[in-house]
C-alpha cells in the first residue's frame, strides 16, 4: 500500500487512481490489488502495483489480518505527534490485545524514518480523538494545533470533533473512510450545553477500556446525535470541492 500524498515520492501514480482512497472494505481492496499483481499477498510489490490508500487503509488492512490471526484488534481515530514537530496530524493506528493490555502499533511508518516504537506506540504520542477533546476543553492544547498539517487549513475544533465520531464509530467496529462526517459538523459556537455535555461524555467513555464496551454500543446506535444515518456526508479529495459533499451509505 501507499499512502496517496506521503508516499508520491515513491510513486507518481496518474490522477485517476486516486479513486482508490474511497475504497471501503478490505476484501475489495484485496481483490483491486490481485488485479494489478496476482501473486501472493506477501510477495513484494512494485510501487506501481501498490493500492493507493491512507492511514485508515493500513490500519484497516492490519486489523483484518490480526483478527483473522485470532487477535482482537480495532482501529483507533486521533493525532500523532511524530509527523510535525508541535503539531499533531489526523492520523489512524492499530490497537491490538497483546494478552494483557490494549497496545497501539502504526502499520503504516517505516520505523527508519521514525524515533519511534512503531508496535508500541505511546499514549502521549498518538492521541484519540477523546483526548485531544479533553485537553482542549480543558485549555491545556490549542486546537488550531490539531488537523492535516500546519499549512493546512483543516483544523480546530470541528476537524477534533469529527476525529472523535470516527473513533466511537471505529470502537463499534465501523471503520468509516477519514472525510466522512454525520454529527456535530458545524461551528463550536454553535453547540450547546446539551451538546458539549454529550460530547464530554463521549470523550471519557472512549478512553475507558472495555469497561466502556456497553456505552460506545449505546451511544453509537441509539443515541440520535451520534447513531450513523442511512446516508452521511463524504468529503473525499478524490473529487473536485464543486462536487462535494457527496452522499454516501455503507450499503
Amino acid at each position: 500500500m501507499l499512502h496517496y500524498f506521503g508516499d508520491k515520492w515513491l510513486y507518481n501514480y496518474p490522477p485517476e487512481r486516486t479513486v482508490e482512497i474511497d475504497t471501503r472494505y478490505v476484501p475489495s481492496i484485496i481483490e483491486r490489488l490481485m488485479e494489478m499483481d496476482a501473486r501472493p499477498l506477501e510477495e513484494p510489490r512494485t510501487p506501481d502495483t501498490r493500492f493507493i490508500g491512507c492511514c485508515r487503509d493500513f490500519t484497516a488492512l492490519a486489523v483484518s489480518m490480526l483478527r483473522q490471526a485470532g487477535v482482537p484488534a480495532r482501529s483507533r481515530h486521533g493525532f500523532a505527534d511524530y509527523f510535525e514537530p508541535g503539531y499533531y496530524i489526523d492520523h489512524v493506528v492499530v490497537e491490538f490485545w497483546n494478552g494483557t493490555a490494549w497496545q497501539l502499533c502504526d502499520s503504516q511508518i517505516d520505523p527508519q524514518y521514525f524515533n519511534l516504537p512503531v508496535r508500541d506506540v505511546p499514549r502521549d504520542r498518538f492521541i484519540v480523538g477523546g483526548l485531544a477533546w479533553q485537553m482542549c476543553r480543558a485549555g491545556k492544547a490549542d486546537p488550531d494545533l490539531f488537523g492535516l498539517g500546519s499549512v493546512v487549513p483543516l483544523k480546530g475544533w470541528a476537524f477534533i470533533r469529527s476525529r472523535m465520531m470516527q473513533d466511537l464509530a471505529a470502537l463499534n467496529k465501523t471503520e468509516m473512510l477519514c472525510w466522512e462526517q454525520w454529527a456535530f459538523d458545524g461551528p463550536q459556537e454553535q453547540l450547546s450545553e446539551s451538546d458539549l455535555a454529550l460530547l464530554d461524555h463521549v470523550a471519557k467513555v472512549t478512553q475507558q477500556g472495555d469497561a466502556g464496551f456497553a456505552e460506545w454500543r449505546r451511544l453509537f446506535t441509539e443515541d440520535a446525535r451520534l447513531r450513523l444515518p442511512k446516508v452521511f456526508h463524504n468529503f473525499s479529495p478524490a473529487h473536485k470541492p464543486e462536487e462535494l459533499p457527496l452522499d454516501m451509505s455503507l450499503a
